[in-house]
C-alpha cells in the first residue's frame, strides 16, 4: 500500500510517469504473441539511435562529412563503436519495423478499433524512410552524393508548388551547406519520430479489448517476456556489431564522393524496395507519385479491408505472404539489378494487392 502510495504521488507530479504506472498495474489476457514486444524493441533501438546520433553529431562537420566520419572512426575514443552503434541500429530498427508490419497485416490488425495506430505505424514507416534516406546522405559517400545530386536537380525541374517545397527542403546544390540543413532535419525527424512510436503504443493499447476471463498482471509476466526479448535483441544486435557492421548499407557510400564520377546509386538494403517502386516509373514526377500513392495506400488500408469483422483465411493469409515475398523480391532485383520487366512486374503486383485483392478477397471472406 505505501508503495502504491508513492506511485500515485509520483505519477501526479512526474509528466509521463502516469502512463508507465498505469500500465504496470494493468492487467492483460495471458498468452500474448513474443512479437507483440516489437514497439518495445522499436522504442530501445530509436533511443540507442538518438544518443549515438547526439555523440556523432558533436563531432560531425557537414563541409568534409565523410573525412569527418572518418576521423570519428579513427581518433575519437570509442568513436568507431559509437558509428557501429548508429549503423547497426538504423539496419535493425527498419527490420523489426517491416516485421511489426507485416505482422498487422497477417492478423489483420489494422481494422477498427485499430486503424488510427495502423495509420501512425505508417506515418512512423514513411518519416524512417526519409530519415534513413538523410543518413544515407550525410554519409558523404559516393552513393549518397550521387543520390542527393539527382534530388537537388530533381527540385530544380519541378515547377510550382512542389518545386518550391523541394527547394526549400534541400536548400541549394549539394556541398556544406546543403548537409548542414539537411542534418538538422535528420534530427528532427529522429525526434518526430520517439513521439509517433509513443503515440502508436498508447493508440494501441487504447484499441486493445477489455480482457475477459482469467486476467494475468503486466509486471512481472509480460514485463519479464519484454526483457527477454530486449536480451534477444541486444544479442542480435551483438553478433552484427561485432561481425557485419556495415551490412547492407550500400558499398559505395564505403568510398569518399567525388563530382567528377556519378555511380548507379547503391541504396541501403532498407531503401531498396521504395527506390526499386519509384523506379519503376518514368521520370521525376513519376518516382514522387509511386511513393505518395504506395504510403497512401497503406494508409487507406482500413477501409480497403471489407471483411467486416472476419478473421483472416487462408486465401488472405496466402495472398499476404506472397506480398511480403515481392517486397523483398523487389528490394533484391534494385540492389542486384536483371534486367528486363522483373521490377516492373513486382511493383505491378504491389499495386494490384491493394487496389484489387485486398477488397475483392475480404469481401468474399466475410460472405
Amino acid at each position: 500500500m505505501q508503495t502504491e502510495a508513492k506511485q500515485g504521488w509520483l505519477a501526479a507530479r512526474v509528466p509521463g510517469l502516469g502512463c508507465v504506472c498505469g500500465v504496470m498495474r494493468e492487467g492483460r489476457a495471458p498468452g500474448a504473441p513474443w512479437l507483440a514486444a516489437l514497439p518495445v524493441l522499436l522504442g530501445a533501438l530509436l533511443a540507442l539511435l538518438l544518443a549515438s546520433g547526439a555523440v556523432i553529431s558533436v563531432y560531425y562537420n557537414p563541409w568534409h562529412a565523410y573525412a569527418s566520419l572518418q576521423g570519428i572512426a579513427r581518433e575519437v575514443r570509442g568513436g568507431w563503436v559509437v558509428l557501429g552503434y548508429h549503423q547497426t541500429g538504423a539496419s535493425l530498427i527498419f527490420a523489426l519495423l517491416y516485421l511489426h508490419l507485416f505482422r498487422l497485416l497477417l492478423v489483420r490488425g489494422y481494422r477498427a478499433p485499430a486503424e488510427f495506430a495502423w495509420m501512425l505505424w505508417v506515418k512512423l514507416l514513411a518519416v524512417l524512410l526519409l530519415t534513413g534516406w538523410l543518413g544515407f546522405v550525410l554519409n558523404g559517400g559516393a552513393g549518397g552524393y550521387a543520390s542527393l545530386f539527382g534530388a537537388s536537380n530533381a527540385a530544380m525541374g519541378l515547377a510550382g508548388f512542389p518545386g518550391a517545397v523541394a527547394m526549400w527542403f534541400l536548400g541549394a546544390a549539394p556541398g556544406g551547406a546543403t548537409l548542414a540543413r539537411l542534418l538538422v532535419f535528420h534530427v528532427l525527424l529522429a525526434l518526430c519520430a520517439g513521439w509517433v512510436i509513443w503515440m502508436a503504443c498508447a493508440a494501441a493499447r487504447k484499441a486493445r479489448p477489455a480482457p475477459r476471463g482469467r486476467v494475468v498482471p503486466f509486471w512481472p509476466v509480460y514485463a519479464s517476456q519484454y526483457f527477454a526479448a530486449l536480451a534477444a535483441l541486444a544479442l542480435v544486435f551483438s553478433v552484427l556489431l561485432g561481425f557485419a557492421p556495415h551490412w547492407g548499407q550500400g558499398a559505395q557510400n564505403t568510398i569518399p564522393a567525388g563530382t567528377m564520377a556519378m555511380p548507379v546509386v547503391s541504396w541501403p538494403w532498407y531503401l531498396t524496395p521504395l527506390a526499386g517502386l519509384a523506379g519503376a516509373f518514368p521520370g521525376v514526377l513519376g518516382h514522387v507519385w509511386a511513393v505518395i500513392v504506395a504510403v497512401a495506400l497503406l494508409y487507406a488500408l482500413p477501409w480497403l479491408d471489407r471483411s467486416k469483422g472476419a478473421a483472416p483465411g487462408r486465401v488472405y493469409a496466402a495472398l499476404t505472404w506472397l506480398l511480403g515475398l515481392d517486397v523483398l523480391a523487389l528490394g533484391y532485383v534494385t540492389a542486384f539489378p536483371m534486367g528486363g520487366l522483373l521490377p516492373e512486374l513486382l511493383t505491378f503486383w504491389f499495386f494490384f494487392h491493394f487496389l484489387v485483392l485486398t477488397p475483392l478477397v475480404t469481401m468474399m471472406e466475410a460472405a
